[in-house]
């Protein structure tokens, strides 16, 4: 901004905020500006011979008022001299990154941490096609004002992020940030879960900026930071700037063995489908469509509560069954290999293309072969299990099939070219990521996390500790976090951490206006008040669905899986998530 060379300012920094006084003949008459820290994502001191300015980037949240987001304040005051202004930047900046500092404290730039490296991946297919778009626009900006580093690497197709965090030398990173929706979340955590250093690396810290069309976590996670429910571009400066805070929280996971959403939800996902350029819209026109139309299906739905700990008839707990028996690995170091940062050569109807080959084919292409027992109905024998972060939102793959144990082939081969035109600039450069390459194979132990309260799927379950329902549903529904979508706050009791699955099922009797009145009373988080004796909500550590009629949709994060039994545990505080500043004691970056 246009320096004055005539208003002079008194500026005093405390713990909280930064006090801002214009000096006058008349201080009584000058007003006070508070600048709150807590709303200031970073500040600069620009190098010689730029003069010596302090330059404050401030991100003031928007009007009590739906849809309103953040706006960008830059305040710039020139300094007596540069040393001046330098020892005012590394003081915000030890207060930013909760540096311990006292009065006596001499600030200078040694005292920081060293700057902050992200791994971008984004998704530019992900809901209306914005994600590239909307990272130049709203999201580099912000990560280059709050001085973090990073890598953008934009993903080519399904379970190329997967497949990349397989490979990747973790310790580079302090974290590695979602540019999509929920599903490539999925494909994350799923990628971290395959490793042999699966313990290690699933603590990576995971951020998501939401570009999809549902964004059920960035919901939650805009939720738990007190924010006002919002969608598209406010929702994302509000997640964003929560990224640059830094605070990080414990995160449940859940194992699933082959499916999870079933019914009337799984319905709207994927007939909603054929709405996708709508963007969230789509779930909505979805909902409706299928009221007008409502099915029911048999099942019988099992569930465990949280006071029980299961055993066995002998009193001992349920035998541990193990997720993956070995897995193929190299020997040798990390080879320095640099990764492009990418864009994809395929239009959304060739990538749709591809998926309906892989679907008939059966082939689950990865970068590491993983000797499991299968996943659903695909390899037959056993039963697999897929990791799941948070919700119900697009995407996991339509059919997934594990290779045996025997199969010891290997590859990772990522065709890549540059992205036209510059997406960072040298300040902000973060090394490109490590890839293991050209590695001998050898089997080794893969002790991955058990389902310790489920036995397998083709076995029947203790009758003792577990509650069992069976009749005709309308939906099945198990959630993890709060929000079912952006805008759908489903599950408004649930945390990141509780360690606590929550089941909704609607049974077969209800009238179309009950279940319709439910699903707008949802968008606010009251739905438990609607009266209906065809609607429960329980929590629960694990969970067994069997369906029993013919016809049906099984749907994970969105998804259609095989049809089928299906059973789930949630495994608490297993991963590690970045939600920002919470009013809760975090762990920082």
């Amino acid at each position: 901004p246009p320096l004055s060379p005539t208003s002079n300012y008194a500026l005093t920094l405390t713990h909280t905020h930064i006090h801002i006084q214009r000096l006058s003949s008349r201080p009584g008459k000058e007003a006070r500006l508070l600048l709150p820290l807590s709303e200031l994502v970073g500040c600069s001191c620009p190098r010689s011979p730029a003069p010596p300015l302090l330059v404050l980037y401030w991100y003031p949240p928007g009007k009590r008022r739906k849809g309103v987001s953040r706006r960008r304040q830059v305040k710039a005051y020139l300094a007596e001299s540069r040393p001046e202004a330098e020892r005012w930047s590394a003081a915000i900046q030890c207060l930013l990154r909760e540096v311990p500092v006292t009065a006596n404290t001499e600030f200078s730039r040694s005292l920081l941490p060293r700057t902050r490296r992200l791994l971008l991946l984004v998704n530019p297919f992900s809901g209306r096609g914005q994600a590239m778009q909307w990272c130049q626009a709203h999201i580099l900006p912000m990560i280059r004002e709050a001085n973090i580093s990073y890598n953008l690497i934009q993903t080519e197709r399904r379970n190329h992020a997967r497949e990349l965090v397989r490979e990747i030398s973790l310790p580079e990173w302090d974290g590695i940030i979602i540019v999509s929706g929920d599903g490539l979340m999925h494909e994350v955590i799923n990628g971290l879960m395959e490793r042999p250093d699966w313990e290690q690396a699933i603590k990576t810290p995971l951020g998501i900026l939401p570009c999809g069309s549902g964004n059920a976590l960035a919901g939650s996670i805009n939720h738990y930071a007190g924010y006002d429910m919002c969608l598209r571009e406010p929702l994302l400066l509000n997640c964003c700037f929560l990224l640059c805070r830094g605070g990080i929280r414990p995160l449940d996971l859940v194992s699933i063995t082959t499916s999870l959403a079933w019914g009337f939800v799984s319905d709207v996902d994927i007939e909603s489908e054929r709405y996708r350029g709508l963007g969230s819209a789509r779930f909505t026109l979805g909902t409706l469509v299928r009221i007008a139309s409502l099915r029911s299906y048999k099942g019988r739905l099992s569930y465990m509560p949280p006071s029980v700990v299961a055993t066995t008839s002998n009193g001992t707990p349920p035998p541990r069954r193990p997720l993956s028996r070995s897995i193929t690995e190299g020997l040798d170091g990390f080879s320095k290999t640099p990764i492009h940062r990418t864009c994809s050569d395929m239009g959304i109807s060739e990538q749709r293309s591809l998926l309906k080959t892989e679907r008939r084919r059966g082939r689950w292409r990865c970068g590491r072969t993983v000797a499991s027992q299968g996943v659903g109905r695909e390899l037959r024998g056993g039963h697999g299990k897929m990791w799941l972060g948070s919700d119900l939102s697009p995407s996991l793959p339509l059919s997934v099939t594990i290779p045996s144990p025997t199969s010891r082939k290997f590859w990772t081969k990522t065709k890549t070219r540059p992205v036209q035109g510059p997406t960072h600039s040298s300040s902000t450069l973060a090394p490109t990521p490590s890839l293991l390459k050209n590695r001998p194979f050898v089997s080794l132990p893969f002790d991955v996390p058990r389902d310790d309260l489920l036995p397998p799927l083709d076995q029947p379950l203790p009758t003792r500790d577990w509650v069992t329902i069976e009749g005709d549903f309308v939906l099945v529904l198990a959630l993890y976090q709060s929000h079912l979508g952006a805008d759908l706050h489903a599950a408004p009791q649930a945390r990141f951490d509780d360690g606590l699955i929550h089941l909704t099922f609607v049974r077969a009797g209800i009238s179309r206006a009950t279940l319709l009145r439910l699903f707008f009373a949802m968008e606010k988080g009251n739905h438990h008040s609607v009266n209906s004796p065809y609607v429960s909500h329980v929590s629960c550590k694990a969970f067994r669905l069997q369906p029993l009629s013919p016809r049906g949709t099984l749907t994970v994060d969105g998804e259609l899986v095989p049809y089928g039994p299906l059973q789930a545990q949630v495994h608490p505080s297993m991963a590690r998530l970045i939600v920002g500043d919470t009013g809760v004691k975090i762990t920082r970056l």
